[in-house]
């Protein structure tokens, strides 16, 4: 799945569900998510959503991919 420009909360929802729907994230996609969940720009929903993505890459559920 190609990175986009995340500029909004719809695009961010949206790129999140891909993910959970592929089961899928690539290493620019989880770079990105990181960065902007540490820089606070997520708001508690979608924070809830990329902790559950990085716990299911952590237990193997989610691929990361080149």
């Amino acid at each position: 799945m190609p990175t986009q420009t995340l500029s909004s909360q719809d695009q961010i929802h949206r790129v999140i569900g891909e993910i959970l729907a592929s089961r899928k994230i690539t290493r620019e996609d989880q770079n990105l998510l990181m960065s902007l969940l540490f820089d606070g720009v997520l708001g508690d929903t979608h924070q809830g959503e990329v902790n559950r993505i990085y716990e299911a890459v952590s237990h193997g559920l989610i691929r990361v991919i080149d």
